[in-house]
């Protein structure tokens, strides 16, 4: 089985010159979604039609999928595939068609779709030309109803609510818009569909009302979830499709052993990976490819992008861990504290008000609050080395490219601008000077 995405619309409801389906769903364009559904269904040739701001869908989808342009993207659904006609018109086997804002429909929904197109032809010894993602709706406004033939799963033609009858628009069945049509079937009758007569438009549904006039069997297949069906047109449908995504991704980590405390208010990305016994609180936000490994705890409001997290750490509360930074076993990196591109070690701490850029921090080490590794000169970044065993005082400053010695001793407050050798204890400080009552006659003054 093939499979085209349509990705050539405008998205005027979106307000926005990003093409719609760029628009990001934790951190993923739209359409990285339908794709990624397609792959994990096991379709293989996938082809994308674009045109408004085509370049920009091309370069973000990249690689791996084949891409047809629609001269007018005001042609409609049927013109967008007339577009990709060369990539299934001699076809035998089938194509699913699909939207490129429709990131809701599952893997599991499309692989039952192919069974049931086997199971026909195995037991009824039928071939379908087509079958069509169906739904039950309690509001079913704004979509196209089904009209079956009576007492069976074939329909005779989707009519839009706005050519629909009275009676028509009581039908709760709708058009999920998601089609799998055997390929040379479809070439043939999308050469038969006429404008509408009020948009001008070539409307895809009109293909199975052709298809069935000339005596071709298309049929309805339910969606396990009528949340599949759901498109994106405007912003806030699309915060409602996150919300959907995000909700069903916390329930498979769930399922597979981690505990999210408040799952309304925790984000997680469709690339991270979690272990089980990973325990992550309130607010966290986990981004990229993130990897949180066993038996860690994340605390209330700590982010990590693109970052490891070793077995067992404590990472927060309000903890920024990122830029391919990897934290080793049983570390704590606590509140206030920014680690970025760095390596923290097997059971070193940071536990208050520190930030730790570009370096490489070896194990046992404690990092006192309220101390920097100092990294950028103003034109480049530069690496601090801090060696196992060693203790940063809190606010002390470290001034790179520097290494810390193992089991060095860097005094709280002290200013370093070069190597501190093994075992050895670094003070910076200004002489202290106090004068008697001074204080006391400022404040009074």
């Amino acid at each position: 089985m093939k499979a085209l995405v349509l990705a050539a619309g405008l998205g005027t409801r979106f307000r926005s010159s990003k093409p719609k389906v760029l628009h990001p769903i934790l951190g993923k364009p739209m359409i990285w979604y339908v794709l990624d559904t397609l792959r994990k269904a096991k379709i293989k040739d996938i082809g994308v039609v674009v045109s408004h701001k085509k370049e920009e869908v091309i370069t973000a989808i990249g690689e791996g999928v084949s891409f047809f342009t629609q001269d007018n993207p005001k042609g409609g659904t049927a013109d967008a595939v007339l577009s990709a006609l060369k990539f299934f018109e001699k076809d035998e086997d089938y194509i699913l068609i699909t939207n490129g804002d429709s990131p809701l429909i599952t893997p599991e929904t499309i692989k039952n779709i192919q069974r049931f197109i086997h199971m026909v032809q195995e037991y009824e010894g039928r071939e379908l030309a087509g079958v069509v993602l169906t739904s039950y709706l309690n509001d079913p406004e704004g979509y196209g109803r089904i009209l079956r033939e009576e007492g069976t799963d074939r329909i005779l033609r989707i009519v839009e609510e706005k050519d629909a009858s009275p009676q028509e628009k009581n039908i709760r069945e709708v058009n999920g818009g998601l089609y799998v049509f055997k390929g040379r079937l479809l070439a043939r009758a999308l050469l038969d569909i006429k404008p509408s007569p009020i948009t001008g438009e070539l409307y895809l549904p009109e293909v199975v009302r052709i298809m069935a006039q000339d005596g071709l069997e298309v049929r309805a297949f339910m969606a396990s979830e009528p949340s599949e069906i759901l498109g994106v047109n405007n912003r806030w449908e699309l915060a409602y499709a996150e919300n959907i995504i995000r909700l069903k991704l916390l329930k498979f980590w769930a399922l597979q052993g981690v505990t999210i405390h408040m799952p309304e208010s925790v984000w997680i990305e469709p690339e991270v990976q979690l272990s089980a016994e990973v325990e992550i609180h309130q607010g966290c936000v986990l981004k990229g490819n993130t990897v949180v490994e066993e038996g860690s705890t994340l605390l209330s409001y700590t982010i990590v992008e693109d970052s490891r997290i070793g077995k067992g750490s404590v990472i927060g509360p309000f903890a920024r861990i990122r830029n391919n930074t990897v934290v080793e076993e049983r570390a704590q990196i606590g509140n206030f504290v920014e680690v970025k591109n760095s390596e923290i070690g097997k059971d070193t701490k940071a536990k208050h008000l520190a930030y730790i850029g570009d370096a490489q921090v070896g194990e046992e080490v404690n990092i006192g609050a309220g101390s920097i590794t100092a990294n950028y000169d103003g034109k480049k970044k530069h690496k601090t080395i801090i060696e196992r065993g060693a203790f940063i005082g809190s606010n002390s400053l470290l001034i790179a490219p520097i290494r810390i010695g193992s089991m060095a001793y860097i005094a709280g407050g002290s200013v370093i601008s070069k190597d501190i050798d093994s075992g050895d204890l670094a003070v910076e400080r200004a002489q202290i000077r106090i004068i008697k009552d001074k204080g006391r006659k400022k404040l009074q003054d």
